[in-house]
C-alpha cells in the first residue's frame, strides 16, 4: 500500500469516526445540554407571564381593599393570582418538558445534581432607614425602624444544578409584608422648626408591600456529614415592588374609606446570604435554610403639593427558607 492510499485511508476512517461521534452527540446528548433546552423551553414563559399575573393579583388585591374587604382577604387574592397562572404554565409546558427530559441521554459518571426546588420562608423582618424628602416642600422626616409582619410565608421555586463544590440556581418568589400596629418615633426636619421628634400611633397595614423577586443563587458545598451536605451562599435580583395604603402618605394619616389612597409599582433590587443543610436521597432532597436580606423599596407618596414626599427605606428579614428539591431527570 501506497503512503497515498494510507493517508486516503486514515481520512476515510476518520470521516467515518467523526460522523459517527457527532451522531452518538446528537442520538444521545448529555443532561447538560439537556437542562438548557429544558431552560429555554420553560423560562421565558414564566419570565413573561409571571410578572403580568402579579400585577394582575395587586390590583384584585386593590380593588377588594376598595370595596371594604378586610387585608387578609386582598392579600389571598393577590397571591391567588400568580399561582394559578404558575399551574397553568406548568400544565402548558408539560408535554414539551417531558419529551425533553425523556430523551435518551448519555451515559456519564458525573457528580451534577440537577433539580427543581418549591419552598416556603416565613421570616422576621422589619422596615428600617426609613427616609421621606418633600417634594415641592423642604421637608424631611425620618425613622430607624418600623416592625413588619405577613399573612403569609413567602413562597417560591428554584430551578439550578449542584456538584461536589458548587451550585448555581436561578430563583422567583412571591413576598407580601405590611406594617404593625405600633407607636414609633420620627424626626420631622424643616428650615423654619429644624430637627422635632414626634411621637406617632400608625394602624396595622398602613403600608401593605408586595414584591416578585427574580434573581441567582450561588452557593459553595461544605463537606458533607453523612447524608447531609451543608452550603453557604450569596444571590440577590430584582425586585417588582409594589405598595398600597389607604393612607395617602406618611405626611398624611386621614384615611381614605372605600378606596386605595396609595397604589404604586416599581421596580429595585434586592440580596441576600444565606447557610443551610440539604438532606440527600438518590432523586430528590428536602433542605433547611437562613437567609438574611435587604429587599429596596422607592415611592412617592401624599394627597397634596405640601404632603407629597419620596420615600425610601429597606424591608430586612430573616428568613427560614424550606422546601423539597428534586431531580429533574427523575
Amino acid at each position: 500500500m501506497t503512503v497515498k492510499q494510507i493517508i486516503q485511508t486514515l481520512l476515510f476512517f476518520s470521516l467515518i469516526l467523526g460522523q459517527s461521534k457527532e451522531n452518538n452527540i446528537k442520538i444521545y446528548p448529555d443532561k447538560k445540554s439537556l437542562y438548557k433546552q429544558y431552560l429555554l423551553q420553560t423560562l421565558p414563559a414564566y419570565l413573561f407571564f409571571a410578572p403580568y399575573s402579579f400585577m394582575y393579583g395587586v390590583t384584585l388585591g386593590g380593588s377588594a381593599i376598595s370595596e371594604g374587604a378586610a387585608p387578609f382577604e386582598a392579600n389571598s387574592l393577590w397571591l391567588s393570582s400568580p399561582l394559578i397562572a404558575g399551574l397553568l404554565i406548568h400544565l402548558a409546558t408539560k408535554d414539551i418538558i417531558e419529551n425533553v427530559l425523556d430523551k435518551p441521554k448519555k451515559e456519564e459518571y458525573s457528580s451534577t445534581f440537577y433539580y427543581n426546588i418549591y419552598y416556603a420562608s416565613p421570616d422576621i423582618s422589619s422596615i428600617e432607614n426609613v427616609n421621606f424628602k418633600g417634594v415641592y416642600s423642604d421637608w424631611e422626616a425620618e425613622i430607624d425602624e418600623v416592625p413588619s409582619g405577613f399573612d403569609y410565608p413567602s413562597l417560591g421555586f428554584r430551578t439550578g444544578f449542584m456538584n461536589d463544590r458548587f451550585g448555581l440556581d436561578f430563583e422567583m418568589a412571591l413576598i407580601a409584608h405590611h406594617t404593625l400596629e405600633e407607636s414609633i418615633i420620627y424626626e420631622y426636619t424643616s428650615p423654619e422648626t429644624g430637627i422635632i421628634p414626634f411621637n406617632q400611633n400608625i394602624p396595622s397595614h398602613f403600608y401593605m408591600l408586595h414584591s416578585m423577586l427574580m434573581g441567582l443563587n450561588t452557593y459553595y458545598v461544605l463537606p458533607n456529614f453523612s447524608f447531609l451536605k451543608p452550603y453557604i451562599g450569596v444571590g440577590g435580583g430584582i425586585l417588582l415592588n409594589s405598595v398600597q395604603s389607604e393612607y395617602p402618605g406618611p405626611a398624611d394619616l386621614a384615611r381614605e374609606d372605600g378606596k386605595l389612597a396609595l397604589d404604586v409599582m416599581g421596580l429595585n433590587y434586592g440580596g441576600h446570604i444565606f447557610c443551610g443543610f440539604r438532606f440527600m436521597k438518590e432523586s430528590s432532597f428536602y433542605y433547611l435554610e437562613i437567609r438574611p436580606s435587604v429587599h429596596k423599596f422607592e415611592l412617592e407618596s401624599g394627597s397634596t403639593n405640601e404632603n407629597a414626599s419620596k420615600d425610601k427605606f429597606d424591608l430586612r428579614s430573616a428568613q427560614f427558607q424550606f422546601g423539597i428539591g428534586r431531580d429533574i431527570f427523575r
